[in-house]
Formats: C-alpha cells, sequence, structure tokens
C-alpha cells in the first residue's frame, strides 16, 4: 500500500524536484528537462489527503517509468503516458495480493476499497480494471 513518504523517499534518492505551483492547470505534473525531473503539485486544487496521496502515486508512476508526453506533440499519446504511470501504481502499491488482502477482510465496494487503501475512488477502479481486464486475475 502507498504511503506518502514512500513519495517522498522516492524523490530524495532520485534527485526529483518537488515544486508547489499555485494556479496550474492540473492538480499535478511531472516535468523532464535535459534529464532532471520536477513533480508540479497545486495544492489548492488538492482538497484531501485521500486525493494528495493519489496524485503523488500517480506523478511518481510518471517519474519511475519516464512516461512523459509534450503537451503539443501530435505523435504522443496522452493516453499511453497516463496508462503506463498507472499500471506503476497498480504493480508497485495496488497489487492484486493488496486487493486479496482487502476482499478477504470485507471490503468489496468501491468507496470501501477507496478508504481501505486511503486512494481516490478513480485510482482504484484503474487499478482493479488493470489487475482485472489487462491481467486476467480473478478476485
Amino acid at each position: 500500500m502507498f504511503e506518502l513518504g514512500d513519495f517522498y523517499a522516492y524523490c530524495k534518492a532520485n534527485q526529483v524536484d518537488i515544486i508547489p505551483y499555485r494556479g496550474a492547470p492540473s492538480p499535478g505534473a511531472t516535468i523532464r528537462d535535459r534529464g532532471a525531473y520536477g513533480i508540479f503539485l497545486d495544492f489548492t486544487q488538492i482538497p484531501t489527503l485521500r486525493k494528495l496521496r493519489g496524485i503523488c502515486c500517480h506523478e511518481m508512476g510518471h517519474a519511475a517509468t519516464g512516461a512523459l508526453h509534450k503537451v503539443s506533440s501530435p505523435y504522443e499519446l496522452v493516453e499511453r503516458s497516463e496508462y503506463r504511470a498507472n499500471r506503476w501504481c497498480a504493480e508497485h502499491y495496488l497489487t492484486a495480493e493488496d486487493f486479496q488482502d482487502a476482499f478477504r477482510q470485507g471490503y468489496t465496494e468501491l468507496w470501501e476499497l477507496s478508504e481501505y487503501f486511503e486512494m481516490p475512488e478513480q485510482d482504484i477502479q484503474k487499478a482493479l480494471a488493470y489487475w482485472t481486464v489487462s491481467k486476467g486475475v480473478q478476485f
């Protein structure tokens, strides 16, 4: 399961700058410039700790995989970069084993899983889809 400490430890170990950026077009964004990474967080758009955890895990997935795209490129697909970041989060922090543990404890509804993992429902839904649809795991 993901903890914010994992995010900060990853950023420190990999020299990824965490940059507060008020007024950003999205709550979180990862940017690479000449091999250096920066993760921008607009805390005015992040109302809950659960949302912060989801954003940090996702942005760490972008940095860890290098799954970035140019904003104006007609050749790079945003969806491919987003999928790779989401897949990385599922494989590292929302694993099939983690879901099996949650199900064994009686957490079966999406909102219950969201509370169990302390992550946004949409992140849980994407991870579940990755495991069940893409990997064929049956829970």
